[in-house]
C-alpha cells in the first residue's frame, strides 16, 4: 500500500478547509424563514407564514405594516434581480457586466424611461396613498440591506448595496410596460415571415390572415439595410443581451 505524500495531505486539507468555509459563507447568506424580526416604523405586529412552495403569506393588522413586511421578505429572496431590474431602465447594467451592455443601456436610456421617472416624482402628492404605501415598501427593502445578509452575486461581481428610491420604482414599471409592449418584437418579425415566406406559414402559428386579402400599399417598401430594419435589429440586440429573463405578456 502506497504511502500519501505530506504536500498532497496538506493540499487535501487545504481544500477541505475551503470548502468547509464557503459552505458556511453561503449558509450565511440564505433566507431566514424562521424566528423573529425587529422592523423599525411598525405599528403593531406581523406575521408571515411561507407554505411549501416558498411563498409568503403576510397578515398584519393594517396594510402600511403588510407592505413594509412585503419589502423585507421581497429583499431577502430576490435583492440582486431587483438590482438589475433597477438598472435595465436607468442605462446602470454595464456598470456590472461590462461594455458588452453598452448598447442595452444606450437603447432603454433611449427610450427615455428614467427621464421620465424623474419628472412624475417632481409631479407626485406626497399623502397619496399609493406613495405612501410603496414609500412603506421600500422602508422594508432598505431595512434588509442594512440588517440582512448580502446576496453572493453582489460579492461576484463587486456591487455595493444601495438604497432603493422611488425613482427605482417608477423605473421599473416602465421597463415592464414596454416589455409587455410585445408587438413592438413580434410585428416585425411576422411582416419579415408574411413577406419572405408567404401567409400560410403565419397560419402555422395560428395567426388569422386571408391569403386572397389584396393590400393596397400606399408606402414604398423598406430596404433590409433601412434605418426601420436597423432599430428592429437594434431592438432585438438590446433585448437579447439583458441578464434577466423579460417580462412578457
Amino acid at each position: 500500500m502506497k504511502k500519501i505524500k505530506k504536500p498532497l495531505l496538506i493540499l487535501l486539507a487545504l481544500f477541505g478547509l475551503l470548502s468547509f468555509a464557503a459552505f458556511i459563507f453561503i449558509q450565511t447568506l440564505k433566507p431566514d424563514y424562521e424566528g423573529e424580526k425587529q422592523l423599525l416604523n411598525l405599528s403593531d405586529e406581523v406575521s408571515v407564514y411561507y407554505d411549501s412552495y416558498g411563498i409568503p403569506h403576510i397578515y398584519g393588522e393594517n396594510e402600511e405594516d403588510a407592505i413594509r413586511t412585503l419589502g423585507y421578505v421581497h429583499a431577502q429572496d430576490r435583492l440582486w434581480q431587483m438590482e438589475l431590474l433597477r438598472r435595465v431602465a436607468s442605462g446602470g447594467l454595464s456598470e456590472v457586466f461590462g461594455s458588452k451592455l453598452l448598447s442595452t443601456d444606450k437603447f432603454f436610456l433611449s427610450l427615455g424611461i428614467d427621464e421620465a421617472s424623474a419628472k412624475t416624482i417632481e409631479q407626485r402628492e406626497p399623502t397619496n396613498r399609493t406613495i405612501r404605501l410603496t414609500e412603506a415598501y421600500l422602508d422594508g427593502i432598505n431595512q434588509f440591506i442594512e440588517s440582512g445578509p448580502t446576496p453572493v452575486e453582489f460579492y461576484l461581481t463587486g456591487t455595493e448595496k444601495e438604497p432603493f428610491s422611488l425613482k427605482d420604482v417608477y423605473n421599473s414599471i416602465g421597463y415592464m410596460a414596454f416589455s409587455f409592449a410585445m408587438a413592438q418584437k413580434t410585428d416585425p418579425l411576422l411582416t419579415e415571415i408574411k413577406n419572405k415566406l408567404g401567409p400560410e406559414y403565419l397560419k402555422d402559428l395560428e395567426i388569422d390572415v386571408d391569403k386572397n386579402t389584396e393590400w393596397i400599399k400606399n408606402y414604398k417598401s423598406v430596404p433590409e439595410d433601412s434605418k426601420e430594419a436597423q432599430m428592429v435589429a437594434s431592438i432585438s440586440k438590446a433585448l437579447k443581451n439583458l441578464p434577466i429573463p423579460q417580462l412578457e405578456g
